[in-house]
């Protein structure tokens, strides 16, 4: 498996042509607005593109030739970039604690006031100034407030790149004053090559990866990178346990003990999210994937809030785990159980 390649260092980016190919005529034209909203779910390569956006506006003669925002990586904005030291780039995210040794549960005011300010000096090389905000869902309210601002009276040659999976958050000032790139979801196959040449995947492994993905490729990365295969499998067999008897039992070895942390950090999200979908599925009468064909979607919801209540008690309360997937699996099996209307 490869280690993970931030979006400040990622040099190419996949399903996203349409979008650059717009930004690239927007940046030629002069006509790039000072806020842009992109929204996305975790994952789905949010920091990749505002970061090639950012290179784009700050160094524009060294775009590759075409229609996106490829760069040579022997650039000199993209070596500053990736480097932290671009003095007309400002990155606002959460502080972390030197002394909780902990990332901020929000991005503060404090935070915003430092973007504000940068916004309002002098580009040090005599272009664009670009803030990012990552993600702008962490913002407080006073943060929030703060940089309303800033976009209600934008400085020339500046723009705000705010990063959201959870637009309705925000502000509806904030989504009013920004033009918005809906990051859609990209093709399982696309996924599965980039899976197999960048982390040296399996095609079968990959094909597994990118479906649970569910379109998003810096997930199916993050996936590839570290216990995401073993996750995915585990979940799997979670599913089918759960709705053969309610008995999860051959899936606690795996998914317990220190050997299994980042494991179960990732069998939980995407657990969670399969039910979601296929509540979501079964909702609208679409065919459901095993093992919820002719489920309840009103159970699936019941047992999805039930199960994330029951993980949350259990990570709070430092309560057995082997205890909790039981109990997990027998909720979901009542769920399974309760048959569509």
């Amino acid at each position: 498996m490869s280690d993970l390649i931030l979006p400040q260092h990622r040099a190419s980016i996949i399903g996203r042509n349409d979008i650059e190919a717009r930004l690239r005529a927007a940046i030629e034209e002069g006509a790039l607005t000072n806020g842009w909203l992109i929204v996305g779910p975790k994952g789905s390569g949010k920091a990749s593109i505002a970061y090639r956006i950012a290179r784009a506006l700050l160094e524009p003669l060294s775009l590759a030739p075409g229609d996106d925002l490829s760069m040579l990586n022997d650039s000199r904005v993209y070596r500053l970039i990736a480097g932290g030291a671009h003095p007309d780039l400002f990155v606002a995210e959460r502080r972390y604690d030197e002394k909780t040794q902990r990332y901020e549960t929000e991005i503060t005011v404090d935070t915003i006031r430092k973007l504000t300010g940068f916004l309002n000096r002098t580009a040090s090389m005599g272009g664009w100034r670009v803030a990012i905000v990552d993600t702008a869902d962490e913002m407080n309210r006073n943060a929030s407030n703060a940089l309303l601002k800033a976009l209600e009276e934008p400085p020339a040659k500046a723009t705000l790149l705010l990063l959201s999976a959870q637009p309705g958050r925000l502000l509806a000032t904030i989504r009013s004053r920004c033009r918005r790139i809906d990051l859609r979801p990209v093709e399982s196959d696309v996924i599965s090559t980039l899976l197999q040449s960048e982390a040296n995947l399996s095609s079968e492994d990959a094909t597994r990866l990118a479906r649970a993905s569910q379109g998003r490729p810096g997930y199916a990365l993050s996936l590839a990178a570290g216990e995401g295969r073993e996750a995915i499998v585990a979940a799997g067999d979670f599913l089918n346990a759960s709705a053969r008897n309610g008995d999860a039992s051959s899936v606690i070895n795996r998914l317990t003990g220190k050997a299994a942390a980042e494991r179960w950090e990732l069998f939980l999200p995407f657990l969670l999210e399969t039910i979601s979908e296929a509540a979501r599925r079964t909702a609208k009468g679409e065919n459901a994937i095993p093992p919820f064909e002719g489920a309840n979607a009103l159970a699936l919801v019941a047992a999805h809030r039930e199960l994330a209540a029951l993980a949350g008690r259990g990570d709070a309360l430092n309560l057995d785990r082997a205890q909790l997937i039981l109990a997990m699996g027998r909720t979901l099996h009542r769920a399974l159980r309760a048959q569509a209307a």
